[in-house]
This record gives C-alpha cells, structure tokens and sequence, in this order.
C-alpha cells in the first residue's frame, strides 16, 4: 500500500474514532498504534488533525479540568496523572495546570465550600478538632498538602470571623 493511501486511511479511521468531540493527540496515537500503523505515520496525522482542529490538547485538559471541579476537585499532582491518563503531553499539563483558574489555593476553597460548609463543624472545641482532622484527611487523599488545606481552613475560619 502506497504512503498516501495509507494516510489517507490512518487519517479516516483517527477522525471515525474521534466523532463529533475533540480528542488528545495521546488517546489518537494510542488508538493508530493499535491498528497497527507506522510511528512516523502516527505522528504525521497527528500533525494534520491538530493543524485541521480535531485533536486539541489543551482544550480536552480544560475539559476534563473543569469536570474536576466543586466537590469533586482535586489538588495538582491526581490532576496532573489524571491528565497524563489522558493522554495529554506534560508541556500542555503544565501549561494548562499554570492557570489561575485550576491553582490548588483556589481549587481546594471550592472543594471546602461545597463540602465542608463552616456552619457544620461543631461548637465542642475537642469535636470540630476531629472533624477538622477528618477534613483534611479527606483532601489529602484528593491531592492536597496538609498544609494548605489546614491554611485553608483557617483563612475560611478569619473569614467568617
């Protein structure tokens, strides 16, 4: 089979896979690669699709970042192997990760908020110690240091006050 042709294949059977969203250059790279295609070909196609607006990185990371979002956000590092699951390059991780929007400090307030409103911690000093301490152990199996959601906490805490 001639090199055009099978591009042509490649590039047909890349876009059948994508359908009518946007997908990551890794999610193409792994899908041509299963099918048996060449690596220089892999990567011209990509090159074409990303050029033609089908294959947009960035866009895809956003994505699933904003879906990550409220209850369900996550600290940078589980976003960031999150995204690489995806198949999203590290330069575009970071980059996007470097966003305002998607910093831990304003993430993890989301998170407080939605999940542990002020209001729901108790008025016993020695209870809300521990349901402090359930908190923060909560968002650090989300991601988060210790001690910025303790940081957090206390900034929310001086804010009600």
């Amino acid at each position: 089979m001639n090199d055009q042709v099978q591009y042509s294949e490649a590039r047909n059977k890349a876009i059948a896979h994508i359908g009518i969203s946007v997908s990551s250059s890794g999610k193409i790279r792994e899908y041509l690669c299963n099918n048996g295609y060449d690596r220089d070909l892999i990567e011209t196609v990509i090159s074409q699709l990303i050029e033609d607006g089908y294959v947009d990185d960035a866009r895809v990371a956003r994505k699933i970042l904003r879906q990550r979002s409220g209850s369900k956000a996550e600290g940078r590092a589980k976003l960031s192997l999150r995204l690489e699951a995806s198949g999203i390059p590290h330069n575009v991780i970071d980059e996007v990760l470097s966003e305002d929007e998607f910093s831990d400090e304003k993430t993890i307030m989301e998170v407080i908020h939605d999940r542990f409103p002020v209001e729901s911690f108790s008025s016993d000093p020695s209870q809300s110690q521990r349901e402090l301490a359930k908190a923060i152990r909560y968002l650090e199996n989300r991601g988060y240091s210790a001690s910025l959601a303790l940081a957090s906490f206390r900034k929310l805490i001086h804010d009600v006050e």
